[in-house]
């Protein structure tokens, strides 16, 4: 059985912090956000390319310049 993701909170958001390596919150349905070891957090999401069934991820953008509402719109 798969798991659910839970939405991220904007205070998880606000408050994670990568101390050795970088680190990934999951939202949901492809959307992510990589919390990198200097504080910058960046929006990505992974999807599937209908003609080829091939993966590839998406770069969204940072989090300070995309609010967390935002990237669910797309």
């Amino acid at each position: 059985m798969a798991r659910t993701t839970r939405p991220l909170t904007n205070t998880e958001v606000l408050r994670a912090k990568a101390l050795e390596k970088d680190l990934t919150l999951h939202d949901g349905d492809g959307l992510f956000l990589i919390v990198k070891t200097s504080g910058k957090k960046l929006w990505r999401f992974r999807y599937q390319r209908p003609a080829t069934k091939q993966r590839t991820m998406m770069g969204l953008g940072a989090f300070v310049s995309i609010p967390l509402l935002l990237p669910h719109t797309f």
